[in-house]
Order: C-alpha cells, then structure tokens, then sequence
C-alpha cells in the first residue's frame, strides 16, 4: 500500500513539474500577435532610401510632393555644398511653386561637414530636390 501511495505522489509530482516546465516555457518564448505592431513606424511612414555617387550633377530630384528628408549620412567627402530645397525641380518654370526670391530650404550638407549621419526630420510641401555645387561624395540619403 505504500509502495502504491509512493508511485502515486511521484506520478503527481512528475506531472506537475512538466506543467510548471510548460508554463515557463510559454513565458519565455511568449510569440508577438500579427495583430501587434513590431516596429516603430507604420508600413505607410517608412523612409526610402538613395544613394548619390561621387558626380557633377547640378541637381537631384527625390519626390515631387509632400514628404520630409529623414537624414543624409556621408560616406565619402565631397568638395561641394548639397542644399535641399522644397520644390519640385531646379528649374524655375517647372516647379510647381513660383519662388521669387529663394527657395524653401530644408536641409544643407556643408563642404566641411566630416563624413557621419545627418538627422534631420524635416518636412517638405512640394517636393524635394537637392543642389550640388561642387563635385559630390558618395552619400545615402532617407526620405519619405
């Protein structure tokens, strides 16, 4: 008889450790929901990305409408300027503002800036487009 109480309690206590062992499994490894968001930016807010390579080009249009210049990070110096503008083309008579003095500008990338990651997070209205004076570096720039 004790022998069977033993074979018992010991029939229990192995059951009861696999559940605890289970159970703490579940905790651990605990899987997120599709329905969860998992990242820090909606499918519709991600940022795009362009690498400019080493050229002459005066200018360089991105998107012509409404957007924001996430950052520009430099990999290769340059000897020029880049500006970026909120416009939809460097030529006056096919943007789609008229700007009678200056453009909007929402970023500069000086000469002299060492090569590194330049946040911005700045919006534009109308596009984006970026003026190179200067012969350009290898750069990536975000923008959405």
């Amino acid at each position: 008889m004790l022998e069977q109480t033993l074979k018992k309690v010991s029939l229990y206590l192995f059951i009861t450790m696999i559940l605890v062992a289970l159970i703490i499994v579940m905790i651990l490894f605990k899987g997120t929901s599709p329905e969860q968001p998992v990242g820090s930016v909606a499918a519709s807010n991600e940022y795009n990305y362009t690498n400019i390579l080493a050229t002459t080009s005066k200018a360089f249009t991105f998107k012509s409408e409404p957007g924001a210049l996430g950052s520009v990070v430099i990999n290769v110096l340059g000897t020029g300027n880049t500006v970026f503008y909120d416009a939809t083309s460097s030529i006056p008579a096919q943007r789609t503002i008229q700007a009678t003095t200056s453009l909007p500008i929402v970023g500069v990338v000086a000469a002299s800036q060492a090569a590194g990651t330049y946040t911005y997070d700045v919006n534009f209205y109308n596009g984006l487009i970026a003026v190179f004076d200067g012969t350009q570096g290898t750069s990536t720039v975000t923008w959405r």
